[in-house]
C-alpha cells in the first residue's frame, strides 16, 4: 500500500511539473501569435503605421508605434509572470524569450526616430542642409537597425535552441 501511495505521489509531482512546462509553452506560443499579429496582422499596429506614413500623417504613425510598444510590453509582462522555478530549462527559456522580444521591441520602436527624420527630410519649408542632414541620419539609423536585426537573429537562434532542449526534457515534442 505504501509503495502505491509513493508511486502516486511521484506521478502527481511529475505531472504538476509537466503541467507547468506545458503552461509556459502555451504562453510562449500565444506570445508568438500576438507578435505576429502586431507585425503582420490585418489592422494591427504595424499596418496602421504604414497607412499613416503613406498618408503623410506622422502623428498617427507615432501613435501606432506607441500601440506597438504597449503590445510588446504586454507580451513581455505575460511571459515574465509565468512561474518557472521548478521547470527544467524553464528559467533559461523565459529569459531567452524576454530578451528576444525586448530586442524586437527596441528595433520596432526605433521607428520613432525614422519617422521624425523622414518628417524633417520631406518638409519643404526646411533648408536643404537640414533635409540632407536628416537623410544622412536616416542612413545611419538604417545601418544601426541592420546590426540590431543581426542581434535579433542570434537571440532567435538561442531561443529556438533552448526551446528545443526545454521541449525535450519536459516531453513537449
Amino acid at each position: 500500500m505504501r509503495n502505491i501511495l509513493f508511486i502516486l505521489l511521484i506521478f502527481d509531482l511529475t505531472s504538476c511539473q509537466s503541467k507547468k512546462a506545458a503552461h509556459l509553452n502555451t504562453v510562449l506560443l500565444q506570445a508568438e501569435r500576438t507578435v505576429f499579429n502586431i507585425m503582420a496582422g490585418k489592422n494591427g499596429p504595424n499596418e496602421k503605421k504604414l497607412e499613416c506614413i503613406i498618408n503623410g500623417d506622422f502623428k498617427c504613425a507615432l501613435q501606432a508605434i506607441d500601440e506597438k510598444e504597449q503590445a510588446f510590453n504586454k507580451v513581455i509582462t505575460e511571459i515574465n509572470t509565468v512561474e518557472t522555478n521548478d521547470i527544467e530549462y524553464g528559467n533559461d527559456l523565459k529569459k531567452a524569450a524576454i530578451s528576444y522580444y525586448d530586442t524586437v521591441k527596441q528595433v520596432e520602436i526605433s521607428e520613432r526616430q525614422e519617422i521624425a527624420l523622414q518628417q524633417l527630410s520631406q518638409d519643404k519649408t526646411n533648408k536643404v542642409e537640414v533635409r540632407d542632414s536628416a537623410m544622412a541620419k536616416q542612413l545611419q539609423l538604417m545601418n544601426k537597425k541592420s546590426e540590431m536585426r543581426k542581434l535579433i537573429n542570434k537571440k532567435e537562434s538561442k531561443l529556438a535552441e533552448i526551446q528545443k532542449q526545454f521541449n525535450s526534457v519536459n516531453h513537449l515534442n
